[in-house]
């Protein structure tokens, strides 16, 4: 069996794996009236966009969307296309092992690129008719991202290595920042028409990315964690099935053996009663579980781009009447399933005090989303404008 056969054959299988995924939630009820359906409104709007450009993008500084190009960079791994068998047969046969790998890199970085691309194909629109944007600077953009993206991806895949979430996390934000005042520099360079030194700069990106893989090519020590990689890679769809959907949520496991936050279980009510003791204790719980912080906030950022992005009126009002019942009735679902699992709280789940607790915390939690998605836009009112954005 030759390197480029094992890979292709590892590749259909992915395919028809993700397709599984994709057929078990998009029956042909869905695929009828709502995918469909949906794929033709899209190319109506983006051939809109082509005719006339939307007042909302009018409004928009080049430099948001060189960012959002920036945060779409950071979209996107490397697969090896490596599996728990591999540690045993194919390790010693180490050509057909590492010819695998390489053609999985090489499929990786095509794939991403070819993202780009398409990324940039969708904001052609309105690089061309907002920001009158010529080929010439066109082509500039799409090669300094392409060449940033593949650079992210091989320094991620040695950021995902570090032992220690807290470490891992602080290291990431560090390198992000600083990627991020790199591109700064290229957009400055780009906006003054200096092409040449963002095509100078992307090739210095290239050739330190290429001397980087080259070196993790000839590598085989690395198995471990390329067969994990591999795994989160092929379940990450179900993983965001699991997180829209709150009745299919799997729970989120920790190798720490003390929690993060709480770690000596202090009160944190001092007033002892039944009603602050199961507040506490859901609390104590939501804060500790990560599917629950990040679920929370996601559907506060979410609805505040959609009420920020959204240009009716109308829509805005019911982007927010969305947000409010949404909130709250995930909140309580969160508070029956993390209340109903502990085997102590659950026998008071027909006391009064247990509505009265489920009602005060659930409500606190839902005023303070309210809080913070008000600072969300209260900051876009304020501040957006002093960079030339018109706030509608």
């Amino acid at each position: 069996m030759k390197s480029r056969d094992l890979f292709i054959r590892r590749l259909i299988r992915s395919w028809k794996y993700q397709y599984g995924v994709l057929r078990s939630i998009a029956d042909w009820t869905i695929i009828v009236y709502l995918i469909v359906p949906g794929a033709a409104i899209f190319t109506m709007v983006y051939r809109s966009w082509w005719i006339e450009t939307p007042e909302w993008a009018g409004s928009l500084p080049m430099f948001l969307l060189f960012f959002l190009l920036y945060i779409f960079s950071w979209l996107g791994n490397i697969r090896p296309f490596v599996q728990e068998a591999d540690k045993v047969f194919l390790v010693k046969n180490r050509n057909l092992y590492l010819g695998m790998r390489r053609w999985g890199f090489a499929y990786s970085f095509l794939f991403q690129a070819a993202g780009t691309a398409g990324m940039i194909v969708l904001l052609l629109p309105f690089l061309r008719n907002s920001y009158f944007l010529d080929e010439r600077q066109i082509i500039a953009l799409l090669i300094f991202f392409i060449i940033l993206k593949w650079t992210i991806m091989s320094v991620s895949y040695h950021l995902k290595r570090i032992e220690g979430k807290l470490k891992k996390y602080i290291i990431r934000f560090l390198v992000f920042v600083l990627f991020s005042w790199f591109s700064q520099l290229v957009y400055s360079l780009w906006d003054l028409g200096a092409d040449l030194a963002v095509y100078m700069t992307a090739a210095v990106l290239l050739a330190g990315t290429i001397m980087r893989v080259f070196r993790l090519l000839n590598r085989v020590s690395a198995i471990d964690y390329e067969i994990i990689q591999e795994q989160e890679e092929k379940t990450k769809y179900i993983k965001w099935i699991f997180m829209m959907a709150p009745e299919m949520e799997k729970p989120a496991f920790s190798m720490r053996t003390k929690p993060l936050l709480f770690r000596k279980s202090k009160r944190i009510f001092r007033n002892r009663t039944p009603v602050t003791g199961l507040a506490e204790l859901f609390l104590k719980i939501f804060i500790r579980n990560p599917s629950y912080i990040v679920s929370y906030f996601q559907i506060i950022s979410i609805s505040a781009a959609g009420i920020i992005v959204i240009p009716p009126l109308w829509i805005k009002g019911i982007v927010l009447c969305i947000f409010l019942f949404l909130t709250y009735s995930w909140l309580s679902i969160t508070w029956d399933k993390a209340i109903m699992s502990h085997p102590l709280a659950k026998r008071y789940s027909e006391m009064d005090f247990y509505f009265t607790a489920r009602k005060r915390t659930v409500l606190a939690l839902f005023s303070f989303a309210i809080i913070i998605l008000g600072l969300f836009l209260a900051c876009w009112l304020i501040f957006l404008p002093q960079f030339g954005v018109l706030v509608e």
